[in-house]
């Protein structure tokens, strides 16, 4: 069976990772860099320059690329 190797999730402020997508107003935005900038908070930057505090109790939905799986004979 084929695994995809994008899918879209929903995580918190503290599962948040670089390279994952998020839709901010129905745009799509590629995490470039991240910042904790209060004890409960992060900071996104986008590749476009634009940024987004999060607080890490927030969910939100990413699209997150996957490393695809090996399969073992």
């Amino acid at each position: 069976m084929f695994d995809p190797l994008i899918r879209t999730i929903v995580v918190n402020g503290t599962d948040i990772r670089v390279g994952d997508v998020v839709a901010v107003g129905g745009i799509p935005h590629r995490i470039r860099e991240l910042r904790e900038v209060y004890p409960s908070r992060k900071k996104l930057t986008f590749e476009d320059g634009n940024t987004y505090v999060l607080g890490k109790l927030h969910t939100i939905e990413v699209t997150r690329h996957f490393p695809p799986l090996r399969r073992v004979r």
